[in-house]
């Protein structure tokens, strides 16, 4: 079974691209998600309010995402110490995943930052979904209702575009031009043969 890591900065589409695949039967790790998951594990409690106090703990003991999230995507250095907590407990989640679908030829893993944490070489392949900035833009300011210096502050936290693709073995280009599932429809049928 291959592990397919795809990646692409905020914006670029990537859960569309996932939802396609899962359409084609291939199981689809969303590591932002499990990783929220895990974030909800009493045991981290005391690790995340050692590094970010308790101004990111809810009355109920538990972790306010939003706030925490405010701290690391305007602090580097608090970005990079929860993903350190973070990111092997993702990486062990998906193993055992992985050993519950390993009946399949491929699987994915969606993750927005493969290549920024260096995970990106644990997997077999790496797609990578690309979309012009300003797109990208548009659709977190109207996904997230946010404004425009907000996301520009989340993408700056990220490596560019053109390093991502750099290390890709296949590039999605989701610009609203250029049609998407031929494009996975591809790749699809490269990783099955």
């Amino acid at each position: 079974m291959l592990k397919v890591g795809l990646t692409g900065n905020i914006g670029s589409g990537k859960s569309i691209i996932s939802h396609i695949f899962s359409i084609l039967g291939i199981p689809v790790y969303n590591a932002d998600n499990e990783s929220k998951k895990i974030l909800d594990s009493p045991k981290l409690i005391s690790q995340i309010t050692n590094i970010f106090n308790k101004e990111v703990i809810n009355t109920d003991n538990t972790i306010n995402k939003k706030k925490l999230a405010e701290i690391v995507f305007n602090d580097k250095t608090k970005l990079d110490k929860l993903n350190a907590i973070i990111h092997p407990l993702v990486m062990n989640d998906f193993e055992t995943w992985c050993s519950k679908n390993n009946n399949h030829l491929y699987v994915i893993n969606e993750s927005a930052i493969l290549v920024e944490t260096n995970l990106y070489k644990q997997f077999d392949k790496l797609i990578t979904v690309s979309a012009p900035e300003e797109l990208r833009i548009a659709r977190v300011m109207k996904r997230d209702n946010c404004n425009r210096e907000k996301v520009l502050i989340r993408i700056n936290n990220q490596l560019s575009e053109e390093e991502k693709i750099k290390v890709s073995d296949y590039i999605i280009n989701n610009n609203e031009k250029d049609l998407v599932i031929p494009q996975v429809l591809k790749i699809h049928k490269a990783l099955t043969l």
